[in-house]
């Protein structure tokens, strides 16, 4: 299905992996951390589906809709969190907010997932 889509779901999980080691330890962050580590942790099977390793044949249009599942909530997750992060408000969390919402964007449009309320949520986060 593509290495640019496979990039694009590690980057996705790398970033929400990322978020929970660094700030997890924070109050405004830990009502995520849970979601966040259970959604990186679904994004394995998801990059299986991309790179079309998961052992077992699976129909195109199934493996196509779970695909578009798993990066949805890996956006929405890791858009809930990044936001919870800019409140922290110190230079790393402000970095890395702004990080995250340039790859977001990135990954909103390369799978056709921008909508207003995520172009809204991902215009905050990168004025952050």
């Amino acid at each position: 299905m593509g290495a640019e889509r496979a990039r694009l779901v590690v980057v996705l999980q790398g970033l929400l992996l990322r978020a929970a080691s660094e700030f997890g330890a924070d109050p405004r962050f830990t009502p995520h951390k849970e979601r966040v580590l259970a959604t990186a942790a679904a994004l394995d099977y998801v990059l299986m589906l991309v790179t079309e390793t998961t052992g077992v044949r699976i129909p195109a249009a199934d493996a196509e809709r779970a695909i578009r599942a798993g990066v949805a909530r890996g956006v929405d997750d890791l858009l809930a969190a990044a936001s919870s992060v800019a409140r922290i408000g110190s230079p790393p969390a402000t970095a890395f907010a702004r990080e995250t919402a340039r790859a977001l964007r990135t990954i909103t449009h390369d799978e056709s997932l921008a909508d207003d309320e995520r172009m809204f949520a991902l215009i905050v986060l990168a004025n952050s």
